[in-house]
Formats: C-alpha cells, sequence, structure tokens
C-alpha cells in the first residue's frame, strides 16, 4: 500500500502538462482524477494495470453503447467517461509515485488508441441503430457505421503520422510538437480528452448521434488531410536540404 497524499498527487503534475490539457481535462478530467488515483495507489494498483483497465473498460462500454437498449447505452455513456478520468488518473499515479517511464508511456498510449478506435466505431454503430437526426430522412445504418470506421481511421492515421515525423524530425521532439500545435490544440479540446465524452452522453439522451458523427467524420477526415499536406511538406523541404 502506497502512502501518498492528494496534495502530492496535484503538485506531481508539471506545469507544461497542464497548459497542453484540454480545458474539459485541465478542469474537471484531472480534479476527478485525482481521487481516483490516490484510491488506486491506496489498493497497491500499478499505473500500467490501471493503463490497461482502462482501455477495458472502454470496450465494455462500446459494446453497451451501442446497444438498442437505451439503459444500457447510458451506461456505456457514463463508462466512456470513467475511461477518460482513469486516463488521467494512470498518469498521475505514475509521476506522484516517481515510476514515469517509456513503458508507462506505452501502456497510456495503447488505452488511448483502444479509445479512439471503439469510441468513434460504437458512436457510428450507435447513431445507426437508434434515431440519429431530427430530420424525417435518414440514412441507411449501414452510412452510419462507414462514417463512424472513416471518423476513427482517419483520427489513428493522423496520430501515427505525427508520431512517425516527431521520431525521424530533425528540429527534435520539441520543434515537432510546436509545428502542429494548433492541431494538437483542437485534438485535445474536441476529442477522447475533450468534449467527445460528455457530448456522447447528451447526444445520446437528446437523439442527435447523427449529429456527433457528422461533425467528428468531418472534423478528423479533413484534419487528417490536413495534417499529411503539412507533414509531406515539412519532410520534402528537409530531404531537399540533405
Amino acid at each position: 500500500m502506497t502512502h501518498i497524499s492528494m496534495k502530492e498527487i496535484r503538485d506531481s503534475l508539471p506545469e507544461e502538462k497542464n497548459r497542453a490539457d484540454s480545458l474539459w481535462t485541465r478542469y474537471i478530467l484531472r480534479p476527478l482524477s485525482v481521487p481516483v488515483a490516490w484510491l488506486c495507489l491506496r489498493w497497491g494498483l500499478r499505473a500500467n494495470i490501471v493503463s490497461y483497465l482502462s482501455a477495458l473498460i472502454c470496450v465494455f462500454a462500446a459494446l453497451l453503447f451501442g446497444s438498442a437498449s437505451l439503459g444500457w447505452a447510458i451506461i456505456g455513456a457514463l463508462l466512456f467517461n470513467v475511461f477518460a478520468v482513469l486516463d488521467c488518473a494512470d498518469g498521475n499515479m505514475a509521476r506522484a509515485t516517481g515510476t514515469t517511464g517509456p513503458y508507462g508511456a506505452w501502456a497510456d498510449a495503447i488505452g488511448g488508441y483502444v479509445a479512439y478506435v471503439t469510441v468513434l466505431l460504437s458512436l457510428g454503430y450507435a447513431a445507426a441503430v437508434r434515431n440519429a437526426l431530427f430530420f424525417a430522412w435518414e440514412p441507411k445504418g449501414n452510412v452510419w457505421v462507414l462514417l463512424g470506421g472513416v471518423a476513427a481511421a482517419s483520427n489513428i492515421l493522423m496520430r501515427l503520422a505525427f508520431q512517425s515525423y516527431r521520431n525521424i524530425a530533425p528540429e527534435g521532439k520539441a520543434e515537432a510538437k510546436k509545428s502542429i500545435g494548433l492541431e494538437k490544440l483542437l485534438s485535445e479540446n474536441l476529442g477522447v480528452t475533450g468534449v467527445l465524452m460528455p457530448a456522447l452522453f447528451v447526444a445520446l439522451l437528446a437523439g442527435g448521434l447523427g449529429y456527433i458523427m457528422i461533425f467528428y467524420t468531418v472534423f478528423y477526415g479533413l484534419g487528417c488531410v490536413l495534417v499529411l499536406l503539412k507533414l509531406i511538406r515539412k519532410v520534402e523541404h528537409v530531404s531537399r536540404k540533405k
């Protein structure tokens, strides 16, 4: 059992990371994650275990969110938000216990990538099985599932392209992050660690899942194209200089 206070957990967050967080994370998820991290440490859990647990919860949430039963779908939406809190808690635990490192970052990334795929796919499926739009015309169900797939694939491709660029960027990691700071800012505030999770819950109750699906398909699809074009230009510029 680890005896670390909640104040120590709060104080372990670097200021630069706090500034890089989305507003939702900074003012809602981080405060909620501090007592959760404290409780997990009291139970003797490691940060990596919480990362893996959060990924499993996200998968389970996706299965429930796509249910035809509104009650199960609501539980799924709530579990998505539980995942978001745990996604902050594991980092809190690692920093407070001094166990940060590449393996912990990998475990945390796995949870994130699971969420990037399952949340958007389940959103498309959920839009297909219930009233997704307020208008009389409704696209066929497989259209919504396709949109969910496009959004998920675009999100993953954009992130993998950026990660690959950051690994080879001659400017180093700091410059690589700076080079597409606007895209990261938008993704943080509107994505999985931003308003997407609470938006799923609200849209589910309001019957507007289709609007959320269309928005995120455009958001991630267009974002992916713009990021790829930007990175291609940077890579070609460096290649010509060599």
